[in-house]
Order: C-alpha cells, then structure tokens, then sequence
C-alpha cells in the first residue's frame, strides 16, 4: 500500500491515473465516490493489480497495490520502485509505503 500526502485536485488525478495507465472511475465531487481508477500492471514478470482509493471520512489517498502471484521480494521491491517512480512524475508526493497486515 502507498499512503500519498494531501489531497489531489482533479490535474493531479489526472496525471497519476495517466502516469499509472489506471482506469477513469469516481468523481471529485462526490465526496461518497472512494474508487478512482485501477489496472493490472507487470513490471519484471512481475504483476500486480493496482487501486487508486480515497478514504471518504479523512480525505486521503492510497495506492493498493495487490500481488496477483507470490513473487520473490526482489522482484516486489522493483515493482513498487516503478509504481513509486511513475507517482513522484506525475507530481504526486508519496508520504510511505507499507505493506498490509
């Protein structure tokens, strides 16, 4: 999971939904809408099924990134390197990334 800091206003939406090749989903304005965009991406063999979600109570944004395949952590941590290096391009600021319990 990628905890991203502040809020996104629909051009940083844009450009992380773009930069993440995520599928157009939620509305800004409808403060019930938690799912705006997901894809399946495959970096190094590797694939995994990402999520966009804002939390509808705080206002904050995740990335859900959830392994299709149980690879090696080798090959995890490049992939979560990509992710993390498209995010940052499209000027989006990531505040950490964890993994889920």
């Amino acid at each position: 999971m990628i905890d991203l800091v502040g809020g996104l206003d629909q051009s940083s939406l844009d450009r992380l939904r773009a930069a993440l090749g995520l599928s157009r989903v939620g509305r800004l304005g409808d403060d019930w809408d938690e799912l705006f965009g997901e894809a399946i991406r495959t970096v190094a063999e590797t694939s995994a099924r990402l999520e966009l979600w804002r939390d509808v109570d705080t206002g904050q944004w995740r990335l859900d990134v959830e392994g299709i395949s149980e690879p090696p952590d080798p090959a995890v941590q490049s992939l979560l390197t990509v992710i993390r290096g498209e995010i940052v391009a499209a000027e989006v600021q990531v505040a950490s990334v964890r993994r889920r319990r």
